[in-house]
């Protein structure tokens, strides 16, 4: 338990806030899908989108004209960490929320789910330090 606790204080404040009692209740594969939800309904709600998943990480990250800023679009490294995180992203969805949305979860083990939770928590942590350039419905 105490490892749990310190693990659990590592994460971001809103993936904590969505995951804690999944961990607490031994449902980890659960925690790290509404987690990855939190993740999508964030950009969704920072950006005024109405598409979801993949597709609306890359459209929203892309590029040197991106709506979410995570780095500076106008020089090379700041166009190299931003398409990072668009693959960052959208690899979240593909790898890691779309088959828990599609099929049945996975039995999981709570150092796998920390894991996840982890990586989750660093793209919320991304999230915190973008700037919205522009809306889109």
């Amino acid at each position: 338990p105490l490892l749990r606790d310190a693990r659990l204080a590592a994460l971001h404040p809103e993936v904590l806030a969505v995951a804690e009692k999944y961990i607490r209740s031994d449902h980890p594969a659960t925690a790290v899908f509404e987690a990855l939800k939190a993740v999508n309904l964030r950009v969704k709600q920072m950006t005024g989108r109405s598409d979801d998943g993949s597709s609306m990480m890359g459209s929203v990250l892309s590029g040197s004209a991106p709506i979410l800023a995570i780095a500076d679009p106008s020089t090379e490294t700041g166009r190299s960490i931003q398409d990072g995180y668009k693959f960052l992203f959208m690899g979240a969805m593909l790898a890691l929320r779309n088959p828990a949305a599609h099929e049945q979860l996975p039995d999981m083990h709570e150092a796998e789910a920390f894991d996840q939770l982890s990586f989750t928590s660093i793209l919320m942590r991304a999230l915190d330090a973008a700037t919205v350039q522009a809306t889109t419905t």
